[in-house]
């Protein structure tokens, strides 16, 4: 199996490969995710259950695991609107 390159080496070597602008980019881009994801769990522990659409084990295990998708399907899909669209006649 020569030839094959360790993963890890390979990531590295991808990284080594980017100018110093698009590093900053990743930089800034991955620390915006992060700090998302965090908001969108915080957010989750002091929410309702009522609030939700589905069970909080879900959207926490979804917001870990789903990067980016996680937390955006969070603040778009999984909690309920409060607005007058939602409010019961």
């Amino acid at each position: 199996m020569m030839g094959r390159m360790n993963p890890i080496d390979s990531v590295l070597e991808a990284w080594k490969s980017l100018s110093k602008k698009e590093k900053t980019a990743a930089g800034i881009i991955g620390a915006i995710d992060t700090a998302a994801k965090g908001i969108a769990l915080w957010d989750l522990a002091r929410t309702d259950s009522n609030h939700l659409r589905g069970p909080k084990w879900f959207w926490t295990t979804f917001i870990g695991a789903a990067n980016t998708i996680g937390w955006a399907s969070y603040f778009t899909v999984g909690k309920k609107r409060s607005g007058a669209k939602n409010k019961k006649k």
